[in-house]
């Protein structure tokens, strides 16, 4: 595959290849963590720089989310020992969460899901043919959670 004309200029001016070498050393750590996470946490994660002292050669991770960083966390030592064996000189691996990312996105956009009319006339009369057990006491807690918002909605319309 034949370079970019961006990449051909870039390639031509010496002073930028240590930035380069770096982006590249970046790229391919990436590629790295992004084959051993599994796919919803990879999405979720970032390799932002690479410590390429020879004393500590660390990876830095950037986080989506909080909730993605204690993953992260939990795998970094399996992570390091990965792209170690890929022939990575990685001596650590630093997780940090993106600033201003304060709640999980996906968390944030989510809508009470309600069920149909139909559904809830089929759990009530259900929850009345049902003895006394932790199921009918389960069912009774859904259809108050589905019921309350319901009602208050239809008083102030």
């Amino acid at each position: 595959m034949q370079p970019s004309k961006v990449g051909r200029v870039l390639a031509s001016d010496t002073s930028l290849q240590p930035v380069i070498e770096k982006a590249r050393q970046i790229n391919a750590l990436s590629k790295l963590c992004f084959d051993f996470l599994p796919p919803g946490l990879a999405r979720l994660v970032r390799a932002i720089t690479f410590n390429n002292r020879l004393e500590d050669r660390q990876l830095v991770l950037l986080a989506a989310s909080p909730a993605a960083a204690a993953k992260l966390k939990l795998l970094s030592e399996a992570l390091l020992t990965y792209v170690s064996q890929q022939g990575a000189q990685v001596n650590s691996v630093s997780v940090r969460v993106q600033p201003g990312a304060g709640a999980d996105p996906v968390a944030a956009a989510r809508t009470p899901r309600r069920l149909s009319r139909s559904a809830l006339n089929a759990l009530q009369a259900l929850h009345q043919r049902l003895p006394d057990s932790p199921a009918r006491t389960a069912l009774k807690t859904l259809l108050d959670h589905q019921l309350v918002p319901a009602r208050a909605g239809e008083q102030k319309a």
